[in-house]
């Protein structure tokens, strides 16, 4: 599955901090796929908080769809480097075509995993015969010595595994004494869970992984370590951290299915971007020339990096503008550290408490530059190293619906650096995923605005 946004952000993929025995719960955010009238998935990977569970760096949860309604999955051929794609759908079929030759089905039940390695295109159509389709798209980041592996695609049927109230399909790793066959680059797991209503089953799992826990429906409590229990609701994704030998599953009075997925913390520092893994920014650019020379090449090279599918109907995606702002990675992810430094004019203290704020993971060559939304002050601020840079403020109409920015401001000390662009790209773009809409008092706001068309439907000119 292709990442349709047209302004893809740049994130740092690494292991965020968690604590052993307790659940964090994330929440997805709604995006279409193919464009603003495409069909609707969920994305739950990755979060400014939390990008990596093992190595799934990647998460679309779909579905129930009615095909007639949404139209169905018409993904055309586009790129991926350093991942795999694993599929596994509910309901419905999905027709996969790549650029190493393989034409296949993906069914319910059924794991079709496709590795990239140094580059691979392939498109993912529902087939005309599907009339609800229901399932979940996840990407498994390489790790650098795999990065480069040669592309390849299996196909892997698990057995279905019953017990007293439950049913599962492990199709990646090992669990309840099944073990798949399908290679993956880090320890791994994966699998389909459906527990009827009211049963409890415990999972022996390796404690030196973390997991997440997908309620695809109904609701479920989950228990690392028979901890007191965290209520997940469906679409919501349960984040029990290393260190627990055993996970509790609970179905609530509608019974649950879910999916579990797991793995050792991934070591490598990654930087991903629309379709494309890469250690760095220049891995990821260098991606992408190379893939918009496959698509604008009138016949095949071959030094082709990429490849296209053959017999596709449409055109390939061409892959958008990279970002101005330029990202290096990080050791992890957290909460931003306390500022240290004030600005004159702006006349308050800098090192407010971050305890609510999320960090845009972004970085210089040669200092760390972070960008925070600090809801608290109803404003995202801009740091270089723990130094207040600037900010950028907003208020939250009657309505509740939108964000009102009113000013934006960087202290005179850090100008001439691009700051407030950077800083204003930011708060924009996590504007649009909270689905929030833009209020531009701001005359900085309002400039960038009108120079960036893509966010049109989303803002309300003031009449003023």
């Amino acid at each position: 599955m292709s990442n349709l946004e047209a302004q893809p952000e740049e994130t740092v993929c690494a292991a965020g901090p968690g604590t052993a025995g307790a659940v964090e719960v994330l929440e997805p955010r709604e995006v279409p796929l193919g464009g603003l009238r495409g069909m609707p998935v969920r994305r739950t990977l990755p979060q400014r908080g939390r990008s990596l569970i093992g190595a799934w760096c990647f998460l679309d949860h779909y579905g129930p769809d009615d095909v007639a309604e949404s139209g169905g999955m018409q993904v055309r051929a586009h790129p991926h480097t350093g991942l795999q794609t694993a599929s596994w759908l509910f309901s419905g079929t999905i027709e996969h075509r790549d650029s190493a030759g393989n034409h296949a089905m993906v069914r319910p039940g059924e794991l079709n995993l496709m590795t990239a390695g140094s580059g691979i295109s392939h498109s993912e159509r529902s087939t005309p015969d599907t009339t609800l389709l229901h399932g979940a798209q996840l990407w498994i980041a390489l790790p650098a010595h795999a990065r480069g592996i040669a592309k390849r695609f299996d196909h892997y049927v698990p057995p279905l595994l019953t017990g007293d109230g439950y049913t599962a399909q492990v199709f990646l790793g090992s669990l309840l004494g099944q073990h798949s066959p399908v290679e993956t680059h880090t320890p791994l797991v994966g699998a389909e869970l459906t527990l009827e209503a009211g049963t409890s089953l415990t999972l022996e799992v390796d404690p030196t992984h973390e997991h997440g826990l997908l309620v695809d429906t109904g609701s479920a409590t989950l228990s690392p370590d028979k901890a007191e229990g965290t209520s997940l609701r469906a679409n919501d994704l349960g984040f029990a951290a290393a260190g627990c030998a055993e996970l509790t599953i609970t179905a609530g009075a509608d019974g649950a299915h879910l999916l579990l997925i797991g793995g050792a913390p991934f070591e490598d520092e990654l930087v991903m971007w629309w379709n494309f893994i890469g250690g760095s920014h220049e891995e990821v650019a260098a991606a992408r020339d190379a893939w918009q020379a496959t698509i604008n090449s009138s016949e095949p090279a071959d030094s082709d990096r990429f490849g296209l599918p053959d017999n596709e109907p449409e055109p390939p995606l061409p892959a958008p503008e990279l970002p101005t702002a330029r990202l290096l990675p990080r050791s992890k992810l957290g909460p931003l550290p306390p500022a240290t430094g004030t600005l004159a004019t702006a006349g308050r203290d800098a090192s407010t408490s971050h305890s609510s704020s999320k960090e845009a993971p972004m970085s210089d060559a040669a200092e760390h530059i972070r960008v925070a939304h600090e809801p608290d002050s109803s404003r995202y601020a801009i740091y270089v190293e723990q130094a207040l840079a600037g900010f950028t403020e907003y208020r939250v109409p009657a309505r509740g619906n939108a964000r009102a920015f009113v000013h934006t401001e960087v202290s005179p000390e850090f100008g001439g650096r691009g700051l407030a662009g950077t800083l204003v790209t930011e708060a924009m773009a996590d504007t649009r995923a909270a689905g929030m809409r833009i209020v531009p008092y701001c005359p900085y706001v309002s400039a960038w605005l009108k120079k960036h068309p893509e966010y049109e439907e989303i803002v309300d000119w003031p009449n003023t």
